[in-house]
């Protein structure tokens, strides 16, 4: 009669134990959200009426231009929202808030709200409709857009993809293609050739994991797929494409500063005695979080990082893997907790890369539980508490400056600092805006009520 489990199964079923119970001791001590909390002075103990942020500071705003611009008939995008019951409530993109065709007077209100920076979008399935033609009059608009800008003392941070995608790269394989690198890069050299003198910040891509997540994971964007399969292949084809957009625009712009904006929430265990939690909550942020940071650090001059909530890992028979207490789950949005300290620690985990961050998206949602005006003061805080610790922090872009579209969420979700009646296009600046406007004004924040 054979033995249940041979002498070489037997060696790898005592390797396989004590390596996982090596492993488990080394995290035993490593709680997810044990980075400390360092203040330099507590909320309640400041003496400072203020919180002075160097000078320099950018604040802004922000906005992708497939979900402001309207008419992206060149983008996949386009034939994906055709679709029945993939976007909420029917909503199109036809004129969408046509900031297309009104950006100078939403740069006016931007300009009146003391934002002195914009981030935004180029629209590739604009500026090459077709492979290998490029549509010169759309590179003059973006030329005209960042003029305005200009002459309104407006720093510019510019996003070569944010999402969208040619309808003809998606029918060549999109990301999944070998040669979707020459393709994105043939792009990147005619923007950096016409737009180069005109901006010094550039982002590559925008959130690349939300990217994969919600295109082939989900299937909530396109292609509207759920293979995982695919996934190595896209995070290896585009941590490719930014290397080579990094050089690019380099070649074209020594000066330049090139970054990538990544979907940054604040992972971490629910229990810190929870050991399995923690290594859960801790392979999530390196594995998903920081993957592409950390894989093209030496291509960086600087780090966008988008932060929105906190996600609690909790592991048991019943419940779901991202848990959120009933008690005091304040929402700022399509199921986001409202929870500014993770801002400050999200912050403090970057920090290790030693580069210049700029907060790239921010926001909260109307209609919830967490007003606007009081939401961007907090996080402000943080990120204030965060330079005090040592974190080089240049900018705040709050999402977004106009209610758009989004994405899935069609016009419900309004995040914008600006209201827009859809009918009319009528834009107005939101009374819980002006108190960004007031920090932007005096580049610093209150700790006051």
């Amino acid at each position: 009669m054979k033995k249940f489990f041979p002498r070489k199964k037997k060696i790898l079923l005592i390797g396989v134990i004590i390596f996982v119970i090596l492993f488990c001791t080394c995290f035993s001590n490593l709680s997810i959200n044990s980075y400390k909390y360092n203040k330099p002075v507590g909320h309640e103990e400041s003496t400072e009426e203020f919180l002075k942020f160097p000078d320099g500071f950018l604040w802004g705003a922000a906005t992708a231009s497939y979900q402001v611009e309207g008419g992206n008939k060149y983008s996949s995008w386009w034939e994906f929202e055709q679709e029945k019951g993939r976007i909420k409530n029917g909503d199109r993109t036809d004129v969408c808030v046509d900031h297309y065709n009104l950006y100078e007077e939403d740069f006016d209100l931007l300009k009146e709200m003391e934002l002195n920076s914009y981030r935004f979008s180029l629209e590739w399935g604009r500026i090459e409709p077709e492979k290998g033609v490029f549509d010169d009059t759309e590179i003059v608009h973006y030329k005209n857009v960042l003029q305005a800008l200009k002459e309104r003392n407006i720093t510019p941070m510019v996003t070569l993809w944010h999402h969208s995608i040619p309808t003809w790269f998606a029918e060549e394989g999109g990301w999944e293609n070998k040669d979707s690198i020459k393709y994105f890069s043939a792009y990147v050299q005619y923007v950096a050739e016409n737009l180069g003198d005109d901006t010094e910040l550039w982002l590559t891509m925008n959130e690349p994991t939300a990217y994969i997540s919600s295109g082939y994971l989900m299937g909530k964007w396109p292609p509207g797929e759920a293979d995982i399969k695919k996934v190595p292949v896209l995070q290896k084809n585009l941590v490719k494409a930014h290397k080579v957009a990094f050089e690019i625009i380099h070649k074209y712009d020594s000066d330049a500063e090139v970054g990538i904006a990544e979907y940054s929430s604040y992972v971490v265990s629910d229990s810190n005695k929870n050991v399995i939690e923690n290594i859960v909550a801790y392979s999530i942020d390196k594995s998903w979080t920081h993957y592409f940071v950390s894989r093209v650090k030496d291509e960086l001059d600087y780090i966008g990082v988008h932060y929105y909530y906190r996600q609690k890992i909790r592991l048991g028979l019943l419940g779901d893997l991202i848990s959120k207490d009933a008690e005091d789950f304040e929402e700022t949005g399509l199921d986001r907790e409202y929870y500014p300290r993770g801002l400050y620690e999200v912050l403090m985990r970057f920090d290790k890369y030693d580069l210049p961050i700029y907060i790239t998206e921010i926001g909260v949602q109307d209609y919830h539980e967490v007003s606007r005006d009081v939401f961007i003061k907090e996080h402000a805080k943080e990120v204030y508490y965060a330079i005090q610790n040592g974190v080089d922090v240049r900018g705040f872009h709050y999402w977004a400056l106009l209610d758009s579209f989004e994405w899935s969420e069609g016009y419900d979700a309004k995040f914008g600092l600006i209201a827009v009646d859809l009918d009319t296009l009528e834009r107005t600046i939101k009374d819980e805006s002006w108190e960004y406007a007031e920090i932007a004004k005096c580049n610093c924040v209150s700790t006051g009520n």
